[in-house]
């Protein structure tokens, strides 16, 4: 017992008095519960492998397939042109996932304790998918001031300022703005796109001019959010852009 704190057996106590169970398993809390989540459901968060795509990092089916191959681009990358260089993630973003059931959890179901934990990841696996040095600064993508307001928190920043404390790059926080309020994004990659459009602009040019910005978000889906948020800082005069984000979909 001398491995346990008088925390981890005062809540183990609590626990079969008043056992409270995991938000995605239903199982009761145990020991390595983190946050909301019971020790196993968390070990099955589905981590992002190194490598595959050069520029959105997607892992191909067969790695062994793109050896000798200088800058191997998925699908999706060469037929859009981004305007950012690079995008990575620290997870993976399945249908039936531990990784989305999480994700959705903390950020609609406004579990900060839980988002942080996630945002703990994703500093801890941002140095494993691209160079932190490269970098100058990080931006989150912003909500909405209506969003924002309804939700309490940007997801987004707090994800920043997570790999931010990690690694020591700055967070410009009010360098970019959501000028206009969007719906959720929904359907094609076109839709997606459609929906963003002119929907961001650069408040603090300055800021961003000649630096290179890692913009920070928590779900890259197509790239066309990120993607659009990369056009306005290249607009700026961002030296290049980046995008980092806690997953990405499949």
């Amino acid at each position: 017992m001398s491995g346990f704190s008088p925390r981890d057996l005062l809540a183990a106590f609590l626990h079969l008095i008043f056992p409270t169970p995991c938000e995605i398993c239903r199982q009761p809390l145990d020991l390595n519960r983190v946050s909301v989540l019971c020790g196993r459901c968390w070990s099955r968060l589905e981590r992002m492998a190194p490598g595959g795509c050069a520029r959105c990092g997607w892992p191909f089916p067969d790695p062994a397939g793109m050896r000798g191959v200088e800058t191997p681009l998925c699908q999706r990358c060469r037929e859009t042109r981004d305007h950012f260089r690079l995008a990575r993630s620290a997870l993976r973003y399945r249908e039936d996932g531990v990784a989305r059931a999480a994700i959705l959890l903390a950020k609609h179901g406004r579990r900060l304790p839980l988002l942080a934990q996630l945002a703990r990841v994703l500093a801890e696996e941002a140095p494993r998918q691209l160079p932190l040095t490269e970098w100058d600064a990080l931006v989150p993508v912003p909500l909405h001031w209506t969003r924002r307001w309804r939700r309490g928190f940007n997801q987004a920043e707090v994800l920043s300022r997570a790999v931010a404390r990690r690694h020591g790059l700055p967070v410009l926080r009010r360098a970019l703005r959501r000028s206009r309020a969007t719906p959720p994004q929904q359907g094609d990659v076109e839709a997606r796109r459609r929906n963003v459009r002119d929907a961001f602009a650069v408040t603090a040019e300055a800021a961003v001019a000649g630096r290179r910005i890692l913009l920070v978000d928590d779900v890259f889906t197509t790239g066309a959010t990120v993607d659009a948020c990369a056009r306005e800082l290249v607009r700026a005069g961002a030296a290049e852009v980046g995008v980092l984000t806690l997953a990405r979909v499949e």
